[in-house]
């Protein structure tokens, strides 16, 4: 009887994988570079994101730059997609068990206090409903990617990571606005002088003051880690020349990172955010603690030189009158009965805006007139012939309280006093000198933030993103600094390798 021998393996899988290897390279062939490239970068991104939560994070904040550049389909911003795969990376290892903090009860019981406010806003609203629970969602975002990243940061690859992404993203942008103002690419309405060419610096974001805005929120931590590395690297000087050369390195990179912000938030000439740079400053020298005082010194000697530069004339002329024009932006007056002139025009229309607002608050002092309805609200209130809203009140204390209330303001209070608490910790328990140049920067940003508040509405185009993630670092610092932190650390290692201004 004849037996049939069946075909061995090592004979048929070499077909089998040379088969499938040419029909995969002639599909390849015929997708286009162009769309071959996208799927493969979708690819990988879905990988990194699903391998762990705080990669996705980073992603989302690294996204915010580019959010309007370019639409994915569906009519999705770069930056939704990328809060969409946060949140499914987070379901995700969530539901298989992996290691995850708990969250702090005290800041989960305000943001629970804040969104309660704003839903409680959106219910009674004259106006548009719509547009309330519109707002809402955007706070809803920014706490979701705040409780994302603080239940997810477990080692301190995790922060040193996030530090990098709240960096990059933002020097990419101060790249492009200083390429705009050097260029005078740009609006004719962002000139800084009918006679000069340059225009103020925008960025990405579209508006100067909002570019600005964005640029409060990183440079006091590129400051707090370039000094701190540079502190570093002339203290250990005996280390072998790699890791001195390392640590040398380092320190280019980010003084640079910090030129590039400093000097894209002056070429922005945005008075607010300059303002609220002035308050950052303060903000990083108090959190030094005992070495508070030699800093506030040469901040000190730093305005008064820059006070003899402007005397003397060697400051430009444009940059002379955007400083001089700081007070307008602060005084009080009646916007109705100002005479309009091209100098004033913005001053005014700011002033108009204010009023409105207060307007709107009385009118509605306890549940505001509804969130995301300032500018539905607007012709109500209108003051003078200003009938065109600029969208808020160019203060966001008196936004907030023309929006949602005494309620809404008080709780909004209430999560940045939970935040500052948490600074404060992290400024305590931090022994290592990362870290604690993180908080250090931290304080600035949180301060800058504020301060430009006064003058702007900087919980826009996705920027809740950028200040919410840096506050769940800083509570990693704050709650888990015996697990981010290396071992062997000290508190007298802290002092003499953080901001140590000598």
């Amino acid at each position: 009887m004849g037996m049939t021998t069946a075909p061995s393996p090592s004979s048929s899988t070499p077909m089998t994988v040379w088969g499938g290897a040419i029909a995969l390279g002639v599909l390849l062939a015929l997708i286009p570079f162009e769309q071959l490239a996208l799927i493969a970068g979708a690819a990988l991104t879905l990988l990194l994101a699903l391998a762990h939560p705080v990669l996705a994070v980073g992603m989302t904040v690294l996204s915010v730059p580019v959010q309007e550049l370019v639409v994915l389909p569906g009519g999705l911003s770069v930056t939704q997609a990328a809060v969409l795969l946060t949140l499914g990376s987070w379901t995700f290892h969530t539901l298989a068990r992996a290691e995850q903090r708990a969250l702090p009860p005290d800041l989960l019981l305000l943001w629970g206090g804040l969104l309660f406010a704003l839903l409680l806003s959106a219910s009674t609203t004259p106006y548009s409903r719509t547009e309330a629970l519109r707002e809402t969602l955007r706070w809803m975002v920014a706490a979701a990617l705040w409780m994302v990243a603080a239940s997810t940061i477990t080692q301190r690859w995790h922060v040193i990571y996030l530090l990098a992404c709240l960096l990059i993203a933002p020097a990419a942008c101060a790249g492009i606005g200083i390429v705009q103002f050097a260029t005078g690419d740009g609006p004719p309405t962002f000139r800084i002088a009918p006679d000069l060419p340059y225009v103020r610096a925008y960025g990405t974001i579209g508006q100067p003051n909002s570019f600005a805005g964005y640029l409060n929120m990183a440079w006091p931590l590129a400051l707090a880690l370039a000094m701190m590395m540079t502190g570093s690297a002339w203290r250990n000087g005996t280390q072998p020349r790699r890791t001195a050369a390392g640590r040398w390195g380092l320190a280019a990179i980010l003084w640079g990172i910090a030129g590039v912000v400093l000097a894209a938030l002056l070429a922005s000439f945005s008075r607010g955010a300059w303002i609220g740079a002035a308050i950052g400053v303060v903000g990083m020298a108090l959190s030094l603690g005992r070495r508070t005082l030699p800093v506030l010194l040469g901040l000190t000697a730093a305005g008064v030189a820059m006070a003899l530069l402007a005397v003397t004339g060697a400051l430009p002329e444009a940059l002379i009158v955007r400083l001089a024009s700081i007070w307008r932006s602060v005084a009080w007056f009646d916007a109705s009965t100002a005479t309009v002139t091209p100098e004033n025009f913005a001053v005014v229309e700011r002033m108009a805006h204010l009023q409105a607002g207060w307007e709107m608050f009385r009118s509605a002092p306890l549940f505001g007139v509804g969130p995301g309805n300032y500018s539905v609200a607007y012709p109500e209130f209108a003051v003078g012939a200003w009938y065109a809203s600029r969208g808020h009140a160019h203060n966001y204390y008196l936004h907030m309280a023309a929006e949602a209330g005494i309620i809404g303001l008080v709780a909004y209070l209430a999560l940045i006093g939970g935040v500052i608490r948490q600074t404060l910790c992290a400024l305590r328990r931090a022994t290592d000198p990362v870290l604690y140049s993180a908080a250090v920067g931290g304080c600035g940003i949180i301060t800058a933030a504020a301060g430009h508040n006064l003058f702007e509405n900087l919980h826009v185009l996705n920027f809740g993103i950028q200040l919410t993630v840096m506050w769940a670092v800083i509570g990693a610092i704050a709650r888990y600094t015996e697990d981010i932190q290396p071992q062997c650390a000290t508190s007298s290692q802290a002092e003499q390798g953080s901001l140590a201004v000598t």
